[in-house]
């Protein structure tokens, strides 16, 4: 068994359709939602990944720790490898810009954390760490010519970003941002600006934190600190941040629903979820973290889904894209993406 892979629009960066979120390779429980993972676990998710052919690995400065342990891991197999990882560090709400000489010691420090002369793909964390984008372009592309990037994207990115970003000469060749069957914004506005420019979308929180594994039955059974984003009440949860209203009912029912398709279309929840991700035009990847080598096994032997599964599914999920509209971010204050 090999996993899939597909080309990146405008590079010559062959990758697995499965990228793993490297989110937890860290020494400190940096996320509410997940606990911190041992080394020697991450090391063996690694050594999993490169045995059925997944490639594709992102990593960011925000992630507490999370570059170094990847870079252990891919001693001696960097060759064999496509990192991606992004310039930002998360300091509650507040996300001053970078200058160009910020973005270069980042780089310079990314870079010495992975134990690599080269990153494959930079990306811009959230729109406001490069809220100049111009000046962001001009050193981008500078790094691009030192070859210290092969080629940059963003992430997070709304479509008021994206045009901005473009109008400044920018060349992104991706853009990273949470979409799934139940947080479908997306849709809207952004990936047709990215269509339109030969932009890649990388799909992350592709189950949605767990929802679209089927685990959870009523809002009682999401462990507290999954329900702090806007598909949850702000009640939901002490640490919720987007004073939103929610859409519980709607998830809940779509659940349902969901659970119902993929019963008579006889695939899990979570291998449909995937495979409807991967079957919507121009998502080149999702990206999973994985907790242990087997989920990255389960994660790569995705199914292709009838159209038909495809249509139902998203039929099921239309009153939550309704009802949450065009808001794109899911975790803070509608201004992070745009």
């Amino acid at each position: 068994m090999s996993a899939a892979r597909v080309l990146l629009p405008g590079t010559d960066l062959n990758v697995s359709r499965l990228c793993l979120g490297c989110w937890q390779f860290n020494a400190n429980k940096a996320n509410p939602s997940w606990d911190a993972q041992p080394e020697e676990v991450s090391k063996a998710i690694v050594d999993k990944c490169f045995e059925v052919g997944v490639n594709f690995f992102d990593t960011a400065e925000g992630y507490g720790g999370s570059e170094e342990v990847l870079g252990k891991c891919l001693k001696g197999r960097r060759q064999n490898a496509v990192i991606a990882s992004k310039f930002g560090f998360r300091q509650g709400v507040d996300t001053p810009t970078y200058s160009a000489e910020q973005i270069d010691e980042a780089i310079t420090k990314c870079l010495r954390k992975l134990e690599t002369d080269y990153l494959d793909l930079l990306q811009v964390h959230f729109p406001s760490f490069m809220s100049d984008p111009a000046a962001g372009v001009k050193e981008l592309e500078r790094q691009v010519a030192l070859g210290r990037i092969r080629y940059y994207g963003v992430s997070n990115y709304g479509p008021k970003n994206m045009k901005q970003l473009l109008e400044a000469g920018g060349k992104p060749v991706t853009n990273q941002m949470g979409y799934n069957l139940l947080w479908r914004s997306a849709e809207f506005e952004v990936l047709p600006i990215c269509k339109e420019n030969g932009v890649g979308i990388l799909a992350y929180s592709p189950l949605q934190q767990g929802l679209l594994s089927g685990r959870f039955a009523k809002p009682e059974d999401v462990p507290v600190g999954r329900k702090r984003g806007k598909l949850f009440s702000k009640e939901s949860c002490d640490i919720s941040r987007h004073g939103q209203p929610g859409a519980e009912k709607e998830v809940f029912e779509a659940l349902d629903k969901i659970r119902d398709i993929c019963k008579r279309a006889n695939v899990t929840m979570a291998k449909a979820s995937l495979a409807w991700l991967l079957q919507q035009e121009n998502v080149q990847s999702y990206i999973v973290g994985a907790s242990s080598p087997e989920q990255i096994v389960d994660n790569t032997e995705i199914p292709t889904l009838p159209d038909s599964v495809v249509k139902e599914l998203c039929a099921a999920t239309d009153p939550i894209k309704l009802k949450i509209g065009k808001v794109l971010d899911q975790w803070a204050h509608p201004d992070r993406c745009e």
